[in-house]
């Protein structure tokens, strides 16, 4: 049973008076269930709009229409927003794009909960006294740890909406559920709905598998349903390719998925994760080997991001960390030369290279010892003493330059700073005015 505030209860009380009863429905009754963390609560009753706006008025709450169609109304109840739809029936045309045709406003959660994707996405808990409605066998499922749709006939569900394949895989994996042979099998019949779908609705939905759980597990489901030719395509060619069985336990493809869920839960990590050796397959064909796979790596991932309508910012982090991340893998770099090109990679950009180092070998498949310790030193003694990460932490300025050297603006100054940010990389200490003035004068 979930726990909620007394406030919404006596809202719902409110509700009743006028023949409704307020229900939260969802993932928050699935997970309450599986003793899961709450986060939000979505709410559902009979009332259209209007006349829950009407009560909500009456009784001071704040309440506002945010998609009329689809009946979905704001609450601002004691501080706290929930998202109220009125119980509905849709209908669609050929195709996944998850745009309904006809919507239509129902009176019971027994009709409304077929609309939903899968049963334990379809239970309803009364707000007021907690009683469970269960129209799809949701509580079963769950006991059963089961993912089923809501329709005996799948392909009801997901011919509906091709993003639900996707959906699918996140919460099987998730959830730790299986899949029902026949909903997984209607899912690989109809993978290719996901081609209809918008590239940023499959972002989105990407976005929660790499932040979920199980994030490997989801990756090789949304392999085996047959959705990858329609969300990373420059990805398939990756699936069955060899690699050294003594550097790799797997194929490269496998080796991406377990690389990524290696990394750190943090969007920007598990792209890099994902996609650092997607070059591999286009190295292989043009060079006859992978040695190059980092720089070809780098243009792949940023056609696939941009597909994906990722922003600019996290494009070049994530395209700049997978050109990067082959540098010094013999170790043969001497500790200053680490120190000069840290240096030139900025703080943002070393972390991310030394973190894809670690995820790199852990998802390996083998164990060892080594997790770039070498590299973590070198950056961590840089932080202790002070060394400039950017030309703008050094002691002097391009005007200073100018000015000590006699020189106009231009790609001289340039230079000259970045020869010296180069320099107090390896010596910190040298990082002051008096110094820098002198340094400078080497390398006119």
């Amino acid at each position: 049973m979930l726990s909620l505030p007394s406030a919404l209860r006596a809202f719902a009380k409110v509700l009743e008076a006028e023949g409704a009863t307020l229900y939260a429905v969802g993932g928050c009754v699935r997970d309450a269930a599986l003793h899961r963390p709450v986060h939000d609560v979505d709410l559902c009753s009979r009332l259209r709009p209007e006349a829950l706006l009407r009560l909500a008025a009456q009784n001071g709450v704040e309440a506002r229409i945010v998609q009329k169609t689809l009946g979905t109304v704001l609450l601002s109840i004691d501080g706290q927003t929930y998202e109220h739809t009125t119980f509905r029936t849709e209908s669609y045309g050929a195709g996944g794009e998850h745009r309904p045709d006809a919507v239509r406003f129902a009176d019971t959660p027994e009709i409304d909960a077929v609309r939903r994707d899968f049963s334990v996405n379809a239970m309803y808990e009364s707000v007021s006294d907690g009683t469970l409605c269960d129209p799809c066998g949701g509580m079963r499922d769950i006991e059963r740890r089961v993912l089923r749709t809501t329709t005996e006939d799948p392909a009801a569900i997901l011919k509906d909406d091709g993003l639900r394949i996707l959906r699918l895989v996140r919460f099987a994996a998730s959830l730790g559920f299986s899949i029902d042979p026949a909903t997984w099998e209607t899912a690989k019949a109809n993978a290719v709905l996901l081609g209809d779908v918008a590239w940023e609705r499959k972002r989105d939905e990407l976005n929660r598998i790499l932040l979920g759980e199980r994030v490997c597990d989801a990756l090789c489901l949304m392999r085996d349903v047959g959705a990858l030719p329609y969300v990373l395509p420059e990805c398939v060619d990756c699936d069955g390719m060899a690699q050294r069985k003594d550097h790799h336990k797997y194929d490269v493809l496998l080796h991406m998925f377990h690389t990524c869920e290696q990394t750190p839960d943090e969007l920007g990590c598990r792209l890099i994760g994902l996609l650092h050796d997607v070059g591999k397959p286009e190295a292989k064909r043009r060079d006859g080997n992978q040695y190059a796979h980092d720089l070809y790596g780098e243009r792949i991932a940023r056609t696939v991001l941009e597909r994906l309508r990722y922003p600019a910012a996290l494009i070049d982090r994530v395209a700049i960390a997978i050109r990067g991340h082959m540098f010094d893998l013999t170790e043969t770099a001497s500790d200053a030369t680490l120190r000069k090109r840290f240096a030139a990679w900025g703080r943002e950009r070393t972390e991310d290279l030394i973190m894809i180092r670690e995820a790199d070998i852990r998802g390996s498949g083998y164990k060892t010892g080594y997790v770039a310790e070498r590299w973590r030193r070198v950056y961590r003694e840089m932080q202790e003493e002070h060394a400039p990460f950017s030309e703008s932490e050094l002691c002097v300025s391009g005007s200073d330059i100018m000015k000590e050297l006699g020189i106009p603006a231009g790609e001289r100054v340039g230079r000259v700073k970045r020869l010296l940010l180069l320099h107090c990389a390896v010596h910190p200490k040298d990082n002051r005015p008096e110094v820098l003035k002198k340094r400078m004068h080497d390398y006119v």
